[in-house]
């Protein structure tokens, strides 16, 4: 087994970090942020996350490459 397979939610708990640090800066409540988006900025959150989650596996699996040498 992978070790990006042993933690796949660490990712998204990263994401989950950064945007509630983000939301409580700008003095945003989330509920208020669901109820306002358009599909289209659905999407496009969706595909932000994926695009960040595949960069933080990659970050890991160089770190874990590197380790191991």
């Amino acid at each position: 087994m992978s070790e990006s397979s042993k933690k796949p939610m660490m990712p998204n708990k990263v994401i989950e970090v950064m945007v509630d640090s983000i939301f409580r800066k700008n003095g945003v409540k989330p509920e208020e942020v669901k109820d306002n988006l358009s599909e289209k900025q659905r999407e496009m959150l969706k595909e932000m996350v994926a695009d960040l989650k595949e960069q933080v596996e990659e970050f890991q699996q160089k770190r874990n490459e590197s380790k191991s040498e």
